[in-house]
């Protein structure tokens, strides 16, 4: 059943969230922090950072999927999934700008002779710990946790569910916006008005949402967390996916991100629009078990509401090595190794894992992390829920900055039997990535 949410109580409830944090900006900007006025002044400097993640993979193709004229049931390739290059200039004291270039997903289909692209120019000013502005191109992103995309992940990336949007309203998560973000005691939290861009538009559909081609509305998304034990930095977007036992983190966060008339639908012919509403709750751990050894725990939880409006789903394919299709025997998931991620429904995902002992306790180096991830949907449109779980097995040969991860992934095949979408098969997609820190 598709949640019966109100337009007028979306829209009060982001209004009262969008106050509240009004009023903690005020706060922030009329009662500055003492202690913050007082550290030594920041030294003018420029940073240079890079990574880059290299993919070996099989894949398990859906039905029908076609590499350029040739059907394959089953593919082998090599692919460069992220290379990113980053810039970040402290010109005076609290003023920060960041610029950011890479490429994403270059496989043997890239044909681009320069696949290289702007991803972030932002500036940002930090008043004192309550407040930071600012504003450009960035990844800052509410809703979730990760919402801003991976870090020091726990598998070889964050679930995909999170990621549900990407390059619908964004460009590589990207937007064009404006943000506010602070810390007040063991509160954390972070506002965005972003001007999105024009999203992949079909026509109304009955009974079945999609993007609109009309006037792009902005975008309003914000997340809060209460940080109990030791506190997180929010310098960048992107937080933390496990620490390694460096830190002991416990924090609890709630999420909402809304758009206006976002999507259509048809209902007895007539055009309706359909606003976009998402709400998140989550809960993320890390901990040592032992300093000595090495050993922690890491455990992130969170829980979804999504109403894009009747119908609505999204078969999301990561770094997709298939470019067409056979319609005669294709599934519901479409090409590759595409499958149901995100939708109209309510979903529920939990990874977690462990680091065990470093192979040698003198250097502190080498150690391996088993790790497992699950997500579990209830989609509007699917007749049976949506399961895919994640196994994987990290080498960390210098923590995350120098790692191998071995991930088998686990997808349900959908299929149309009589009026309903069923799971007839499951496929898997096996990934052994390289990722590589420069600091």
């Amino acid at each position: 059943m598709r949640a019966n949410i109100s337009i007028f109580s979306v829209i009060r409830n982001t209004g009262l969230l969008f106050l509240g944090m009004i009023l903690a900006l005020g706060i922030a900007l009329f009662f500055p922090d003492p202690s913050f006025s007082q550290e030594k002044k920041q030294d003018k400097r420029i940073r240079f950072s890079a990574y880059a993640q290299f993919w070996a993979r099989y894949t398990m193709m859906n039905p029908g999927s076609r590499i350029n004229e040739s059907q394959v049931a089953n593919t082998a390739d090599l692919s460069l999934r992220r290379f990113r290059v980053k810039v970040t200039a402290n010109p005076i004291d609290h003023l920060m700008f960041v610029v950011q270039a890479g490429t994403t997903n270059l496989t043997s289909l890239s044909h681009n002779e320069s696949p290289v692209e702007l991803l972030d120019a932002y500036g940002e000013y930090q008043f004192n710990q309550m407040l930071s502005l600012g504003g450009g191109r960035s990844n800052w992103k509410g809703l979730t946790r990760f919402a801003a995309g991976p870090g020091s992940t726990l598998l070889y990336d964050v679930p995909f569910l999170i990621l549900g949007n990407v390059n619908r309203t964004d460009l590589t998560l990207r937007n064009l916006n404006l943000f506010a973000k602070g810390q007040l005691g063991p509160l954390d939290y972070r506002l965005i008005i972003s001007k999105p861009y024009i999203p992949v538009t079909a026509k109304p559909q009955e009974g079945i949402s999609n993007f609109n081609n009309l006037k792009v509305k902005p975008n309003l998304s914000a997340y809060v967390k209460w940080q109990f034990f030791e506190s997180e930095s929010n310098v960048s977007p992107i937080s933390a996916g496990t620490y390694l036992g460096r830190k002991k983190v416990l924090a609890i966060g709630i999420g909402a991100e809304y758009q206006k008339d976002l999507l259509w639908s048809l209902s007895s012919g007539d055009t309706v629009l359909n606003s976009m509403k998402l709400f998140s709750a989550d809960v993320f751990f890390d901990a040592p078990l032992n300093k000595e050894s090495g050993t922690s725990l890491n455990i992130y939880a969170a829980a979804f509401l999504h109403d894009y409006g009747p119908g609505y789903i999204r078969n999301l394919g990561i770094n997709n090595m298939a470019n067409g299709i056979e319609s005669k025997i294709a599934a519901f998931n479409g090409a590759g190794n595409a499958y149901p991620v995100v939708g109209t429904g309510k979903s529920l995902i939990l990874q977690s894992g462990v680091t065990l002992p470093y192979f040698n306790r003198r250097t502190k180096k080498t150690r391996l992390m088993p790790a497992f991830g699950v997500q579990y949907s209830r989609f509007e449109r699917l007749s049976d829920p949506m399961f895919s779980y994640d196994l994987g097995l990290s080498l960390l040969l210098k923590d995350h900055s120098s790692k191998f991860v071995f991930n088998a992934q686990s997808r349900p095949i959908y299929t149309t039997q009589g009026t309903a979408l069923k799971v007839t098969d499951r496929k898997m997609m096996f990934v052994l990535m390289y990722h590589i820190n420069i600091d």
